[in-house]
């Protein structure tokens, strides 16, 4: 017979079908969370919906997450999720004049898939502290990716390199795809044509240094 030390009978014991079950169950919590907030809204969505929905108990959505922890998860999984949506790697460096239509493209589609949980997140934001600093800094670690690839690239100005990634961040952001086809009721080829044109136009403009306020010096 063989008795175990000490730490041994305090280890705790680890099955990889349980683990995998509870990753499921965590998957299946989330993407059900997230396909009611952009249904219903970030207010208009429950706990207990979400249960109901997911087909199982409060217990087990409320052990998954806060309703917060939910909607950032279901917009990780839905948008950022997509490198092509957030990363915008091909936007820069890896795509001639010629090939930036086709690339936009597939930036706008994901725009346009994840743009339901994207108005439910900025809903949030707005209410939540927790949501809008993770919506900030999301918006600052898409800047210094652009930025990072316009330096590998060769493409950085020598000035304004970060202007020149906000713009860019601007012209592919949900914002510009919502207001354009949105609220003034652009088609989405439309919206590709024009976003294409625009960043190829702002990679060729002679980008200024920032200007520094009396505030931020």
């Amino acid at each position: 017979m063989t008795i175990p030390d000490a730490e041994g009978a305090r280890r705790r014991y680890s099955s990889p079908v349980r683990e995998a079950r509870a990753r499921q169950t965590r998957a299946h919590v989330v993407a059900t969370a997230g396909r009611l907030f952009a249904e219903r809204g970030y207010a208009g969505t429950s706990m207990r919906q979400i249960a109901a929905a997911a087909e199982v108990s409060l217990e087990t959505v409320t052990q998954t997450g806060r309703k917060a922890d939910l909607l950032l998860a279901a917009f990780r999984d839905g948008f950022a999720g997509n490198p092509d949506a957030v990363n915008l790697d091909a936007l820069v460096g890896t795509a001639g004049p010629a090939d930036l239509p086709a690339v936009v493209a597939r930036v706008a589609e994901g725009l346009r898939r994840s743009l339901p949980i994207w108005r439910a997140f900025t809903t949030a934001a707005a209410a939540d502290p927790a949501v809008a600093a993770v919506r900030a800094q999301l918006a600052a670690a898409r800047r210094e990716e652009i930025v990072a690839r316009l330096a590998a690239a060769g493409l950085a100005p020598a000035r304004g390199s970060e202007r020149l990634a906000d713009a860019i961040g601007l012209l592919t952001s949900h914002d510009a795809y919502d207001h354009l086809t949105g609220v003034c009721g652009w088609p989405h080829e439309e919206y590709v044509a024009w976003a294409a044109a625009a960043i190829q136009a702002q990679l060729t403009l002679d980008w200024p240094a920032p200007v520094v306020s009396e505030e931020q010096g």
